[in-house]
Order: C-alpha cells, then sequence, then structure tokens
C-alpha cells in the first residue's frame, strides 16, 4: 500500500508543469520527443537588382534588361516558370546626403526582387555566378529546403508519439505498475531548422567589387536538416 501511495505522489508531482486539467485517478504526464534528419534537394534563392540613374526611366530599364536576361538563362540551370518569382519593380528618389548632412535628391533608384527554386543543388554555385554576371547587386538570401518536409514531420511526430510510450511504459513498470490508455494529448510541436556545412556566410552576398575572380568555386553544403517533434501526453496508470 505505501508503494502505491509513493507511486502517486510522485507521478502526481509532475503534473504541476501540465498546460490543461489532469485525472483524479493515477496517472503519468510525459513529454516524447524525436528528431529526424535529412539532406536538402533544393534551393530557394532570393535576388535583388538595382540601378541609379539621372533619370528615372533609365533606372528602370536598366533593372528591366538584367532581369530579362537573368530569366532568359534560366534554362541553363533546369529552372521552370513554375519556379520563379518576379516582384514589382520600385523606382523612388534616390537621396544622398551633402557635405552639410542635408538630404539632396540624386537621380533615381529602381530595384526589384526575384526568386528562384533550384531543383538540382550542384548547380548551385554556377547559377549564382550566372546571377552576378547579369547584373544582381544582392543575393539576399539562400535557403536550402527538403522538397518532402511533410513527410519527414510527419515521421518526426510519429517518432515522439513511440518514444512518449516508451518512456511512459518504463517509469510505469519501474513503479510496479502498468501504463494505462491515453487521457489527452496536451500540445504538440514540430519544426525544423539547418545549419550550414562549410559555408557560413551562404544567406547574404554583397556585391562589393568585381564581379569576376579566379578563385575556385565555392561549395554550398550543410550536414542536414533536422526536423523536431514532440508530445505531451497523459497516461492513466493501472496498478494491481
Amino acid at each position: 500500500m505505501m508503494l502505491k501511495s509513493l507511486l502517486l505522489l510522485v507521478l502526481c508531482s509532475s503534473s504541476a508543469m501540465a498546460a490543461t486539467s489532469l485525472p483524479d485517478n493515477r496517472h503519468i504526464v510525459i513529454k516524447g520527443e524525436a528528431v529526424v534528419r535529412t539532406a536538402p534537394d533544393r534551393a530557394d534563392i532570393t535576388l535583388e537588382f538595382e540601378a541609379v540613374k539621372a533619370e528615372s526611366v533609365q533606372a528602370k530599364q536598366q533593372v528591366d534588361a538584367q532581369v530579362n536576361e537573368l530569366l532568359a538563362g534560366l534554362n541553363n540551370f533546369f529552372i521552370d516558370e513554375k519556379s520563379i518569382s518576379a516582384g514589382r519593380i520600385f523606382v523612388e528618389p534616390n537621396m544622398r546626403y551633402d557635405e552639410n548632412d542635408n538630404q539632396v535628391k540624386d537621380g533615381f533608384r529602381a530595384t526589384r526582387k526575384v526568386k528562384v527554386s533550384l531543383k538540382k543543388l550542384s548547380l548551385l554555385d554556377g547559377f549564382l555566378n550566372f546571377a552576378l554576371k547579369v547584373g544582381v547587386n544582392q543575393i539576399e538570401q539562400i535557403q536550402l529546403l527538403s522538397t518532402k518536409a511533410s513527410d519527414y514531420e510527419q515521421a518526426a511526430l510519429d517518432k515522439a508519439v513511440a518514444n512518449a510510450k516508451q518512456q511512459g511504459s518504463s517509469l510505469a513498470s519501474a513503479f510496479e505498475a502498468k501504463l494505462g490508455r491515453v487521457y489527452s494529448i496536451q500540445s504538440q510541436e514540430v519544426g525544423s531548422h539547418f545549419g550550414y556545412g562549410s559555408n557560413t556566410n551562404i544567406e547574404r552576398i554583397m556585391v562589393t567589387g568585381s564581379r569576376i575572380n579566379t578563385v575556385p568555386e565555392g561549395k554550398y553544403l550543410q550536414e542536414s536538416i533536422t526536423f523536431r517533434a514532440s508530445v505531451n501526453v497523459v497516461f492513466d496508470l493501472v496498478v494491481e
């Protein structure tokens, strides 16, 4: 009888962390967690074009020409129209500060962003070189992803559920009890993140000098994309 009372005291003490109401009978609160890792198979790249000219129409025409040249060469990288998103072009006065720290107009600035999805990661470095060659001013972001993200998220969640069951059974057995039915599933979280491998500066590339260099081609790698899932479960306990 003392063992049963101790079991109830120990298990109910963990219920202070629960976000919802708990049963009055014997129970156990478990957090199941799991991680699934996979290699990326797609890159989403955001590019920005910019031109500053004395006349607004000149600035717009330069950006239009550069974007059109980029679009014309995308077939070489197996990028189809469905994998391209080109935003609106913005034209505004280009302002600068004079020697008296006063703002003065200095021509017009035109900007436009283009986002492409590259499905052959082996072509990533070549594509970036091509984008710089046609006149992109900033490679704003490179996001490496998996086309099967939803499958891996589900796999992580399934493993988190299995982990919760395993933990519950193990703890219950340690106190000479058995795991009962599920009383509630309080919350679940599924998410992913990625960390770059050989190049930690991949997210943003600014054009600050010559577009042509003689260094070997860069490698844009990451070890894996990590999918994490967690689930909080309340189980009934069966004590004989």
